[in-house]
């Protein structure tokens, strides 16, 4: 579950109206919109970029700001079998927080949203308990992958009282082939959560959502047996971590037995997780699991902030069809205060303690962290350095603005990445900083990583205050940044932005060339067809030649 301080920005940037001739010509406005509920930012029609076309383009924008925190759910909906129930629609579901009901802000079915890769980690019990049990894991594993999406990814690893990776995260169905023929014999006591605690601090690293698959009898030798989960503030801190890193955990259990999984039950479910019985076909079982997953919804809402400092929040989500069971995260529970040790770990010698200590302060807005955060940007551990920029992200404090716009400028390309995503956070708030920076960067340092960095933060946040930088910067830029420059305008989707791109169909690098056109296709559509035409005829790398007829195909 994803919560994040971010702005309201309904922005209908570009909409082509089919205008014919006065005898009866087609107009597509914006969805809901008539001639009186957007003014055109331009009110003169703006002459069509490509020639021998009548095309108008005109940009409808519309902004409304306001503060808010998003709260994101994984949701599976099952039917009586057990299987998945496809086919509903936001309207088929209600989203309830202590009581009180919210409207979706977002919805969506799992499986299709590219921008929520799914990152799934089996953790195998290798203890003395479970000797045996676990078998066919490299078949288990194959069958898993072969059922997600490509994009998605998994690693697999065994556990007793110590957590040892035997395949680190892929893609390729055929890597567990390679990795997992032996994977050792049993021994050792059960350590389940320190180890899911170790995975959830490597997985929040991912982008996306997380599945931890925990194949295990349950019985964890570090806690007492029956007892709540809400008993233990370690295990209400580990569901926390869960509800920030947006993971679920399921518990798979190799037989049925008289023991009972509390307190691992409680903390399945509360993770918003199943548990489940193999059968005695792990294999199979994998590769339904891998369907459910793609066959889950995600829900969003807003709140007020201050609804937030909450000590417990409860969550519910409801379907109207009484057939069907709903699982998600039960509710939040709000951090203990403990700014004075966090502000100790973040000076401690060891990196992964200072990492934690970032990790755990973006989640208490302040002055105290919001300084702490802005410190740990010059950390000389890139990881934390990463952290620190999805922390001021998550924050959502100007003050953090000028440490991201540093980070741009990092040596790490992760690094890079973390403070491009956390500008975007920002929306509004940053344009005017990122438009002076491209403005600079491109005077002073055009081939520097700090401008390719905040061209393409522009780009994802823009408006038409952001087209003299970009095509500046599409120009005078390294070959890195007018890449990016190229990109960037593609993504502003403005009119105006057509001409410095069909200029740059000119620029002696080829990757440029080819950014350009697919920005000019992206902007433009099907009324691009001329101009690539003319592009791909006077194109001389063959390469790019294909990918021109490519574009023109679509």
């Amino acid at each position: 579950m994803l919560i994040r301080r971010t702005q309201t920005v309904v922005l209908a940037a570009l909409f082509l109206l089919a205008t014919h001739d006065a005898s009866g010509g087609a107009v597509v406005r914006p969805p809901g919109a008539d001639a009186t509920t957007a003014a055109p930012a331009n009110p003169k029609a703006a002459a069509s970029p490509v020639p021998g076309h009548t095309t108008t383009l005109r940009e409808y924008v519309r902004v409304v700001e306001r503060p808010y925190l998003r709260v994101g759910l994984t949701v599976t909906v099952v039917d009586r079998q057990g299987k998945p129930a496809r086919g509903l629609t936001q309207a088929d579901f209600r989203v309830l927080e202590d009581g009180d009901e919210f409207a979706l802000a977002d919805f969506g079915l799992e499986g299709e949203r590219r921008d929520r890769p799914l990152s799934v980690a089996v953790l195998l019990d290798f203890s003395y308990s479970m000797g045996g049990q676990v078998k066919k894991v490299r078949e288990a594993a194959q069958a898993l992958l072969s059922s997600l999406r490509p994009g998605d990814e998994i690693m697999v690893a065994k556990f007793n009282d110590e957590l040892t990776v035997l395949q680190d995260f892929t893609g390729d169905p055929g890597d567990p082939a390679r990795t997992l023929k032996k994977v050792g014999a049993a021994f050792g006591d059960t350590a389940i959560f320190r180890s899911i605690e170790k995975t959830l601090r490597d997985l929040r690293e991912r982008a996306g959502r997380k599945v931890i698959l925990v194949v295990s009898d349950g019985l964890d030798n570090d806690l007492e047996q029956g007892g709540s989960v809400f008993q233990s503030l370690y295990l209400q801190d580990l569901i926390r971590l869960c509800f920030r890193t947006q993971t679920t955990v399921y518990g798979v259990r190799p037989g049925m037995s008289a023991l009972s999984w509390l307190p691992f039950e409680g903390f399945v479910e509360e993770t918003g997780g199943r548990l489940l019985y193999t059968g005695g076909d792990l294999e199979k079982l994998f590769a339904r699991l891998g369907e459910e997953f793609l066959g889950q919804y995600y829900l969003a809402y807003d709140i007020d902030p201050k609804r937030a400092e909450k000590r417990r929040r409860r969550i519910r989500v409801e379907v109207t069809r009484p057939d069907l069971t709903v699982k998600t995260v039960r509710g939040f529970t709000a951090p203990r205060d403990n700014v004075e040790a966090l502000l100790r770990d973040l000076v401690d010698a060891d990196s992964r303690t200072r990492a934690d200590a970032v990790y755990e302060m973006s989640f208490i807005p302040g002055p105290r962290s919001l300084s702490s955060i802005i410190k740990a940007a010059s950390d000389p551990d890139p990881g934390v350095r990463r952290l620190a920029g999805q922390a001021l992200g998550r924050l959502g404090d100007r003050g953090g603005l000028e440490a991201l716009l540093d980070l741009q400028g990092d040596a790490v390309p992760v690094v890079r990445a973390a403070a491009v995503d956390a500008l975007v956070l920002f929306e509004g708030r940053a344009l005017a900083l990122l438009v002076d920076d491209v403005t600079r960067q491109t005077a002073d340092r055009p081939a520097g990583l700090r401008l390719e960095s905040a061209v393409r933060a522009l780009g994802r946040v823009g408006d038409d205050r952001a087209l003299a930088p970009l095509s500046a910067a599409l120009v005078g830029g390294g070959t890195a940044a007018r890449v990016a420059a190229a990109q960037a305008l593609g993504d502003l989707g403005l009119s105006q932005g057509i001409p410095p791109l069909r200029a740059a169909l000119a620029d002696p690098a080829p990757e440029v060339r080819e950014a350009a056109a697919r920005s000019i296709v992206a902007i433009a559509g099907p009324a691009a067809r001329e101009v690539i035409e003319e592009y791909v005829a006077n194109e001389t790398d063959p390469r790019l030649k294909e990918a021109g007829r490519a574009l023109l195909r679509r």
